[in-house]
């Protein structure tokens, strides 16, 4: 048995949402899943792959030819796209929009296609114009699923011309289904994603999480950190600068959470005690250094130079009353 819609978990207003769609036979030729990465959509986009292109019924019946095939993502039915994972910075390439769009227009019409794109929000402009074209004269019998994080990363006009869903993380318990056995604190720290959990808990990220928080503690403890050579080369990356922005974050908001004495809701539920050695840290400087950490997140997520942005940083916090 193959019914790829059994192996989601969660989002049942969402399930609930698309069946309807397709048993009122009113499935829109584009729709857009927006929400955090790890929570299912890609999973979700193709169960309902499955379900278009299943001859035997809407609901996919998980044992003929078409649903095994798109279970293993080898259907000539089903187009994937995605970034190319060793690309230094992801992207989608106006080529690879437009190699798809010329093999739909030479394929048949007849039973159902679908092109599932992957963090779509990875396009550039050429790669978009090229789409929005073809989503404004669909083809017949082919259904685009487009997949990203924020829905202001694509052009208005794809917005428009595409029927947007937004979803939300996962609950503890969907978690906990999905990946059981894990230590408590991971699954309030992982904030409903599955990947987060999967880093956390990780040997790599079990080891990156304790650097973060004591380089968190120098930060906040020595005067003279700028000057120490041994975070440079901790914060050089840009992807583990993005985890320390992250480990950051959700430490001043336990702190924070903890000056309430709201202990219960406390993320990092393995780290109070050591948490509370930062007491002495002002509620009013951790409302402030958490606004500049968020715009440290926000400017990795750019451009900018990883070390000058936490340069950037201390000098902010060093400059707090």
């Amino acid at each position: 048995m193959a019914r790829l819609i059994e192996n989601v978990v969660g989002h049942v207003q969402s399930i609930d949402q698309l069946h309807s769609l397709i048993e009122s036979k009113r499935w829109p030729h584009a729709m857009l899943f927006v929400g955090p990465s790890g929570i299912g959509k890609k999973k979700l986009a193709l169960a309902f792959a499955q379900m278009l292109i299943c001859k035997e019924s809407s609901e996919a019946c998980g044992v003929c030819g078409p649903c095994l095939r798109i279970e293993k993502q080898q259907s000539e039915s089903l187009i994937f796209i995605q970034p190319d994972p060793e690309m230094a910075r992801k992207a989608i390439k106006v080529d690879e929009v437009r190699e798809v769009m010329h093999s739909l227009s030479l394929s048949s019409i007849g039973s159902s296609r679908v092109v599932i794109i992957d963090q779509a929000e990875t396009m550039n402009d050429q790669a978009s114009n090229a789409l929005l074209k073809t989503l404004e004269e669909p083809f017949e019998n082919v259904y685009f699923i487009l997949i990203g994080e924020d829905i202001h990363s694509f052009l208005p006009t794809i917005r428009s011309r595409t029927q947007v869903m937004r979803f939300s993380t996962l609950s503890e318990n969907d978690l906990k289904k999905i990946k059981p056995q894990r230590p408590s604190w991971s699954y309030l720290s992982s904030r409903g994603r599955v990947d987060q959990l999967e880093l956390l808990t990780s040997k790599e990220g079990l080891e990156k999480r304790e650097e973060a928080l004591l380089y968190f503690e120098q930060f906040c403890d020595d005067p003279l950190f700028l000057l120490a050579p041994d975070w440079k080369i901790a914060f050089k990356d840009r992807a583990q600068a993005q985890f320390n922005i992250k480990c950051w974050m959700q430490i001043v908001r336990d702190l924070l959470v903890l000056k309430t004495q709201a202990q219960q809701f406390v993320l990092n539920t393995d780290q109070v005690a050591r948490l509370k050695k930062l007491y002495q840290i002002q509620t009013k400087k951790l409302h402030r250094l958490a606004e500049v950490l968020l715009q440290s997140e926000m400017a990795l997520k750019g451009n900018a130079e990883p070390l000058l942005v936490f340069e950037n940083l201390w000098v902010k916090y060093a400059r707090m009353d």
